[in-house]
């Protein structure tokens, strides 16, 4: 299947045979929901007219057809399991029943799409033994809402796809110059027309959670920001020139400042199960924005930090490790993307404790950090690379390029290849190092009016098989996107509900 599995061994013993006399044993109740979307799925894969029966395990001795679920920490013999994967390894042993062994409920959800997949194959399962982990802590799938509505119902069958490829994060870019796709109980005049309602988020988030995928909100600033600044021009920045960037905030006011923090403190409480809170800080010195027109900020950073040589790119990143700070007390982790983070020796640096999402790295072609040397500086880095964006664009090919396509994905990219030199070349880091948390692809809306959503859904969604694949990455994966199994084909996608 894919992602194929880290381990696979046949033993001697009675095949597993899904039955209506099947049950699901169980020993916590936490465990019930994935046990009862396993039951819907062996009633749909066998036919059966109901849900498989759910008992808690003790005192109720297994029986052929019987699925044990167990939430203890998994035997893994002599298999070794990748660094980054630990908290996601599980084991499944099969014989006339079946024992599924994982020590996190995010793991027992992986084992059980497994299960359920093999399910989908055949009712009958031939005796063995399972032993699975991913490479890569974060898998992860990034959709631009900001330039694009889309809606609850789309997202949660993005989420259900996504979950039966193995993947767990789900990037959400809130905001952009064009819109703000959700409300901000703080400042609900900043909102799109179209923006979800609180009902609307919780149905996607609850959703999310219980497929035990981590959702990431992004508020992008202190750039990209023309609809959040456009009813709030005093904080519009104002070049030397009297030029105003309507889409750029100047965060030397502070009032700014408490604005821009407020929305992060909404941020905090409408996104409780997230662990991470993403801040953008992306293509804030494009034209007209440059270092000699912006003395303000400058004096804001001098002021602020003390360093008489700060310049208004220090002042970018001293205004981020400020709102970085808000976010870590909030107990969460910040992230932003690599753009502010990359000039060597700045005399402000990006705090070590914020990720650094890396999408376009120029490295020795612009005299910046490549994404060694950003570990080597001490930060945690997960790989966007930018030659393999999935873009809405009449010009774009999704489906046949060699790079931004399934076959890309699964031949070309790999998590831990990052792009280098603007794509002249790559960075590759090792995938068990502990400063890589991961990678993904990225869903980017450069022509919001030439397509729609559920036309972009039929490109997007093979996408998702290979990326699972890679960023899963069992040595036992087909060599290429061709040789990808019938099997694996047949069960790309997920069922219908309830899956």
């Amino acid at each position: 299947m894919s992602p194929a599995v880290l381990y696979a061994k046949p033993e001697a013993g009675d095949d597993f045979v899904i039955s209506e006399n099947s049950r699901i044993l169980i020993d916590c109740e936490s465990l019930r929901p994935l046990a009862t979307r396993l039951a819907a799925g062996f009633a749909g894969a066998a036919g059966l007219g109901k849900p498989t029966t759910i008992a808690l395990l003790a005192g109720v001795p297994p029986l052929p057809g019987d699925v044990s679920l167990k939430l203890s920490a998994p035997n893994t013999a002599d298999v070794p399991i990748p660094a980054n994967g630990k908290n996601e390894s599980y084991r499944i042993d099969i014989s006339s029943n079946v024992l599924v062994t994982a020590q996190t409920l995010e793991a027992m959800a992986r084992a059980l799409t497994t299960l359920h997949k093999a399910a989908r194959v055949s009712t009958t399962l031939d005796p063995g033994v399972v032993i699975d982990a991913p490479l890569y802590a974060e898998r992860s799938v990034m959709i631009d809402m900001g330039r694009w509505y889309f809606s609850p119902d789309w997202v949660i069958n993005l989420i259900q796809e996504m979950a039966w490829n193995q993947l767990n994060t789900l990037h959400l870019h809130l905001t952009d110059n064009e819109g703000v796709r959700v409300i901000f109980p703080s400042c609900v005049d900043i909102s799109s027309s179209d923006a979800w309602s609180a009902e609307e988020l919780k149905r996607v988030l609850d959703t999310a959670a219980s497929y035990h995928i981590e959702v990431i909100p992004e508020l992008d600033m202190p750039g990209h920001m023309d609809r959040i600044l456009r009813d709030r021009p005093q904080f519009q920045l104002r070049l030397s020139n009297d030029t105003v960037v309507s889409k750029a905030l100047d965060f030397s006011i502070a009032e700014a400042r408490y604005f821009i923090k407020t929305l992060f403190s909404d941020l905090l409480t409408m996104f409780p199960r997230s662990r991470r809170i993403h801040l953008g800080a992306d293509e804030y010195f494009l034209s007209p924005i440059n270092h000699s027109n912006t003395p303000q900020l400058a004096k804001y950073a001098r002021d602020m930090s003390g360093n008489p040589n700060a310049t208004s790119e220090d002042a970018v990143r001293y205004f981020i490790n400020d709102v970085a700070t808000l976010i870590q007390d909030g107990g969460k982790i910040a992230r932003v993307w690599n753009d502010g983070a990359v000039r060597p020796n700045p005399f402000i640096a990006v705090d070590k404790k914020v990720e650094i999402e890396c999408w376009s790295l120029w490295g020795k072609r612009r005299e910046e950090m490549t994404a060694q040397d950003l570990v080597n500086a001490g930060y945690n880095v997960i790989n966007a690379h930018g030659d393999f964006y999935f873009i809405v664009n009449k010009t774009w090919d999704n489906i046949f390029d060699a790079k931004h396509s399934p076959r890309g994905i699964y031949d070309t990219w790999r998590a831990n290849h990052f792009m280098d030199e603007a794509g002249g070349a790559i960075t590759g880091i090792p995938a068990d190092s502990p400063f890589l948390g991961g990678a993904g692809i990225q869903f980017w809306i450069e022509v919001p009016s030439f397509s729609s959503p559920e036309e972009a859904w039929n490109q997007l969604i093979p996408w998702l098989l290979p990326l699972g694949q890679r960023t899963w990455d069992s040595p036992n994966g087909a060599a290429d996107y061709k040789s990808l199994s019938l099997i694996a084909r047949a069960v790309a996608h997920p069922p219908p509900e309830p899956w």
